[in-house]
């Protein structure tokens, strides 16, 4: 159960990319081929042609064009993933392997003498 979640925030995280967002427009691609087919009756390479690799033609239809997939591509997306904070997701065995020995003992010189940054001090011979 857990991997068909994970696969289907996987599917709509990547979903969401600008590249495969245009995707989402084949059938809005395939309806203005239609509409050119009843129009002038030109094949599907010519259409892909016109609108891809050559220049379109003056039929006043530059909004509709601009809807194809691939002619303009946002790049702007958010995306929000909450993971509930009450138990850890994956649980990672965690040991700290230092040892008694391994540990820095305590010494007082470690730290200086806080009469030598006293202001007044009494005079050194």
């Amino acid at each position: 159960m857990r991997k068909v979640i994970i696969y289907i925030f996987i599917f709509l995280i990547v979903s969401n990319i600008g590249f495969f967002q245009q995707f989402y427009k084949l059938p809005i691609l395939i309806e203005h081929y239609k509409e050119h087919k009843q129009l002038q009756n030109v094949s599907f390479i010519d259409f892909l042609e016109m609108h891809y690799w050559g220049e379109d033609l003056n039929d006043n239809d530059t909004d509709r064009d601009m809807q194809l997939p691939f002619k303009h591509i946002s790049s702007s997306s958010f995306q929000l993933v909450f993971v509930p904070a009450d138990k850890p997701v994956f649980y990672i065995p965690f040991t700290i392997g230092f040892s008694r020995s391994d540990s820095i003992p305590y010494t007082d010189n470690l730290y200086s003498n806080p009469a030598l940054f006293a202001v007044f001090r009494p005079p050194v011979a």
